[in-house]
């Protein structure tokens, strides 16, 4: 028998070819794992891209502002995100995820578009809910246009309560506790961007932390 069969034969040889395959398998998987990562995140990038064109409508603004991303607090147990829309590298609007308290299965998460040259919202919308059917989910785009009444409004021009307790706002009859959660995060979230400093916010890309 040569060297060389008996190496083939050898335990040694044996582990050397596995250890080989697998070195070649785990090269296959984290390439494959790559290439899924990058598909994925531009999917999820352009979904973002048209959902922010909805939520920015009206407002001129000339950069991404998925690259203009902070996180900030206050808005929820966790750190939220806040995108930063500009015009010629002037804030002319956020974007930025809050979370509602107060319902009957809270909390659920909002987003919200802010002109940050007024605080007015341009746009507001559910983005994950899980409140009652039949009560609380009165307030879903899809069912009805209750969010529209939060466009065009600020801090200034309402008051944010529902109009059962002696505010501006809209509630359903027998379904109050929902519209009056919205309605007191919303402002929350209003007062919270009203104060916002961007310089002293973490950038997205040091914590990908928050939604």
């Amino acid at each position: 028998m040569t060297n060389a069969t008996s190496f083939k034969n050898s335990s040694a040889y044996v582990g050397l070819l596995l250890g080989t395959i697998t070195f070649f398998c785990l090269v296959f998987v984290f390439i494959t794992r790559q290439a899924t990562s990058e598909a994925i995140n531009e999917v999820n990038s352009s979904a973002q891209n048209k959902a922010f064109k909805e939520l920015l409508e009206g407002i001129t603004y000339n950069n991404n502002p998925l690259k203009s991303c902070y996180l900030i607090d206050g808005l929820g147990k966790k750190d939220h995100k806040i995108y930063v829309a500009k015009f010629n590298d002037t804030p002319v609007a956020y974007i930025t995820y809050y979370d509602v308290a107060g319902g009957y299965s809270t909390p659920f998460s909002m987003v919200a578009s802010v002109d940050s040259r007024t605080g007015t919202i341009n746009y507001v919308d559910v983005v994950e809910f899980n409140e009652t059917p039949g009560l609380g989910d009165k307030i879903l785009r899809k069912k009805g246009n209750y969010l529209d009444s939060f466009k065009g409004v600020n801090l200034s021009n309402r008051k944010f309560e529902v109009k059962k307790d002696g505010g501006d706002f809209d509630f359903f009859t027998g379904a109050t506790v929902t519209p009056r959660a919205v309605v007191r995060s919303t402002r929350v979230m209003l007062e919270r961007i009203s104060s916002v400093s961007l310089d002293k916010l973490t950038p997205c890309e040091a914590s990908d932390n928050g939604r």
